[in-house]
């Protein structure tokens, strides 16, 4: 027992000094255990055989052989294979990883991490990214998943988290994409990009929404990111397909410098009722048109913050738009225009423990050709009531006012006093319900409305919901994230 204690003593004296360390919070130690050690301090290299374990700063590494190379800080690693850096799991058949870049590549790997499991050939990794080779992806947590991504190539990037801790936020690409449901291809796709937080909302997985609507019969649609998420050039594709009036859709193209987005693209035969409800948006005219912008390109500054609880979001668009009344032909109006908008908003802000306010205040200014000036003054007061653990309420107080006059229906200012309300809770695990009410005060009538329930099932959410707008029933299946994801 001694002559053991003495060894790991001496071998932790050794390592200590001949391992690189960073400096840091964590304590960059090497530590073995094992049922056989062995080390050899002409070769710089220490082998360990048999429940193996291997730490070092935030990395664990259990295996059945390990072996550390003191001169070079290689570690390589095989048989029962399983590693934790940071609050991510992996898991393989081999490893190899540098204890200096803090990189590392695994063989016929596993990896959980944010909700979504990811598995390839090879694996290679890094405190802030994994990217794997001839892989797949499923928020199943199944040995027969519902549904997979499959891919040449899948990436997901972490943001930066507390020591020790999961990240909770990151984006995940796929590169050649090809979506399998129930062991079924279904489609491809050149490029699939998305936020790990965002695989509930719409928008966050390509699988097509359906449903029906008084004006365009049934229809589906698609839309996803195009591009590389570290790349500062991305592209944004969305279509709708109709029975009764044709194909709609949009494409945009984006290029980051700094905190500013420069934007350019096509949108064919747009629906302004399409957009989300939100209550610091400007243009809130629910107007029965169908919209062309051909071409659109223009300026953004999304939540650039101003001081410690103000955030600043601007926009300069310009473009030639044509404007058709829903079931004509002729076009009602066509002009060049050139928009700029800015919102202020200010950082909720609790009054007790499950109540908190915010405001936030923009200006709409847009000009067009051949003549014509329009501007929307908006102000919001909101509040936010936390009914309980898995039920939220929110009531926004909008007030607009205009001066000017626009060729557009679209660009109307919409009421000038309205109240949003919006409801969501998760009644048990599988099953949500969402109500959303925009009420015309002046009016003293509902001007659109949203309910919505959803059914998660396994690792999927599939919701069935109505609109107001168009006398909308929709559709839509989306990717649930594994909430029983194993994590260290």
């Amino acid at each position: 027992m001694r002559r053991l204690l003495l060894l790991h003593f001496l071998l932790e004296l050794i390592l200590l000094h001949a391992l690189p360390a960073k400096a840091g919070p964590e304590a960059r130690v090497a530590r073995f255990d094992a049922d056989v050690l062995e080390i050899s301090l002409d070769e710089g290299c220490t082998k360990a055989d048999g429940n193996a374990s291997f730490s070092y700063g935030t990395l664990t590494l259990y295996a059945d052989h390990v072996t550390a190379d003191r001169s070079t800080g290689e570690v390589e690693a095989r048989g029962d294979l399983e590693v934790t850096q940071g609050g991510r799991l992996l898991e393989g058949e081999s490893l190899r990883y540098n204890l200096r870049t803090e990189e590392g590549v695994l063989t016929n790997a596993r990896v959980a991490e944010q909700g979504v499991f990811v598995r390839g050939e090879r694996i290679a990794f890094s405190a802030s990214r994994i990217v794997a080779h001839n892989a797949s992806f499923t928020t199943c947590d199944d040995p027969d998943p519902h549904y997979s991504f499959a891919a040449g190539t899948i990436s997901l990037t972490a943001e930066s988290a507390a020591p020790g801790r999961p990240p909770e936020s990151g984006r995940l690409t796929l590169d050649h994409a090809r979506v399998t449901y129930r062991n079924r291809r279904l489609f491809s796709l050149p490029r699939y990009s998305v936020s790990v937080g965002r695989l509930r909302e719409p928008g966050g997985t390509p699988l097509p929404v359906t449903g029906f609507s008084r004006e365009d019969g049934p229809y589906a649609s698609i839309s996803y990111t195009l591009g590389d998420p570290e790349d500062p050039t991305l592209g944004d594709l969305s279509y709708r397909y109709t029975t009764l009036r044709g194909i709609r859709g949009h494409v945009q193209l984006r290029r980051t410098f700094g905190p500013l987005e420069l934007v350019g693209g096509y949108v064919r035969r747009e629906d302004p009722s399409d957009r989300d409800l939100r209550a610091d948006d400007p243009e809130a005219s629910l107007a029965d048109v169908l919209l062309n912008r051909d071409p659109e390109y223009g300026v953004r500054l999304a939540d650039f913050p101003v001081g410690r609880a103000v955030r600043c979001s601007a926009d300069w668009l310009s473009g030639s738009y044509t404007e058709w009344i829903a079931g004509e032909e002729e076009a009602r109006a066509r002009a060049d225009r050139a928009a700029s908008t800015v919102v202020l908003s200010v950082d909720p802000y609790p009054i007790s423990g499950n109540v908190s306010f915010g405001h936030a205040f923009g200006l709409r200014r847009a000009t067009y050709s051949p003549g014509g000036r329009y501007t929307v003054r908006l102000s919001r007061h909101s509040a936010e009531l936390a009914l309980s653990p898995r039920a939220r309420l929110s009531l926004a107080y909008v007030a607009r006012r205009s001066s000017g006059e626009t060729p557009f229906l679209f660009d109307g200012r919409g009421p000038g006093r309205e109240l949003l309300a919006e409801l969501e809770c998760q009644v048990t695990a599988q099953w949500g319900f969402r109500a959303l009410d925009l009420y015309d005060i002046a009016g003293r009538r509902a001007r659109d409305m949203v309910l919505e329930v959803t059914r998660t099932a396994h690792c999927l959410a599939y919701t069935v919901g109505w609109r107001k707008s168009r006398g909308r029933l929709y559709f839509r299946v989306g990717l649930a994230p594994g909430d029983n994801a194993r994590t260290p």
